[in-house]
């Protein structure tokens, strides 16, 4: 199996989308359906991420099997979403992604990567951990990654408990 890694344009958008809700079916086999059933990331957030961030596609086969969306939240980079299709999960996908996304972070001059996630799903807070991303509270001087916290509870993500993440590079 190989794996290609490429930026994403504005046609991948769609994909992209049907992607997001393919893989969030995943979090049914953990009860958390919320996610399974909840809203996909906007066509503006994709906009956002290939204008002022970087979206990075994983082919294989010429199939789509996942993305990594980041842009800048505080002056780090910060992960808004990584998805990897149902079908494709649990082969190194998500950590090539990561991988092209911190890749693109050092390249921007970023000294760090940052995250919001489940604490208690094993592909969330811990697989992250295990890269090296540590849990923290962001100061007053993160506003924005307050922002995305508030937002995140809003959209009914904080039904379970999630974390900040980062990762100095």
């Amino acid at each position: 199996m190989t794996v290609t890694i490429r930026r994403a344009s504005h046609d991948d958008v769609p994909v992209m989308q049907a992607l997001e809700h393919d893989a969030a079916q995943a979090f049914r086999a953990v009860g958390y359906d919320f996610c399974a059933d909840g809203p996909v990331r906007t066509i503006e957030e994709h906009e956002r991420g290939l204008r002022d961030g970087a979206t990075f596609i994983a082919e294989i086969g010429g199939d789509t099997a996942g993305f990594i969306m980041m842009w800048s939240v505080d002056g780090h980079a910060h992960i808004t979403e990584v998805s990897v299709a149902e079908r494709f999960q649990k082969r190194g996908i998500g950590l090539a992604l990561i991988n092209a996304g911190e890749d693109w972070a050092r390249g921007q001059g970023f000294s760090a990567v940052t995250l919001t996630t489940f604490r208690d799903v094993s592909w969330n807070a811990p697989f992250y951990s295990s890269l090296g991303y540590d849990a923290f509270s962001p100061g007053d001087d993160e506003s924005d990654l307050l922002a995305v916290q508030i937002e995140e509870a809003g959209s009914g993500y904080a039904a379970k408990p999630r974390i900040t993440m980062k990762k100095v590079l």
